[in-house]
């Protein structure tokens, strides 16, 4: 019989769908999945949800993820929960693209801020964009606004069963890190 067994190992050369277990000082011990190997280093996503916060605290989108609370949070507060051993090799400690997650469809070019990222090959499969938080499925933040037209409280997200979704920026959502960790 052919079986699938995870291991643990120590290695230099990290391949994407690896794996690594991350202590979160004050949040828990959480997975990152190696989502996407370049020459600057990897790509990791965080498997679950650390923590909920709004991404604004009013019903704005004004100055997209970049001016928002979520982003301050981030890097205020979030990156400094990291241990000390990876603290200098991490660049970029955000949440995820809309492209992404969903690449570029319909839904995206009509009513979201646009992004440069291409989907990334782990998030083709829905059951990979779905995250938990405190063991139930939970949805989760992602950096794109809603374009003014439509509205301007809006940001979008990611939905308890791997779906595009919306949601107002004030409400608490989840909060699924991305970041690089260089060479």
């Amino acid at each position: 019989m052919k079986v699938l067994r995870k291991q643990e190992l120590e290695t230099s050369s990290i391949q994407a769908g690896d794996q690594i277990v991350i202590q979160l000082t004050g949040f828990g011990k959480f997975t990152a999945t190696a989502q996407k190997i370049t020459d600057k280093g990897t790509l990791f996503l965080f498997d679950d949800c650390v923590t909920k916060r709004p991404m604004n605290t009013k019903r704005t989108n004004k100055g997209g993820y970049e001016k928002s609370y979520l982003c301050t949070w981030i890097s205020n507060f979030l990156s400094a929960a990291f241990p000390e051993y990876l603290i200098n090799r991490i660049e970029n400690l955000t949440i995820p693209t809309y492209g992404q997650m969903f690449g570029h469809d319909d839904w995206y070019n009509d009513v979201m801020e646009p992004d440069d990222d291409e989907q990334l090959p782990l998030m083709k499969k829905r059951k990979n964009r779905i995250a938990d938080f405190n063991d139930n499925y939970d949805w989760y933040w992602i950096q794109n606004a809603m374009k003014k037209e439509f509205s301007s409280s809006l940001f979008a997200n990611v939905s308890y069963y791997g779906l595009a979704r919306n949601y107002l920026a004030s409400n608490s959502g989840g909060v699924r890190p991305v970041f690089w960790l260089v060479k």
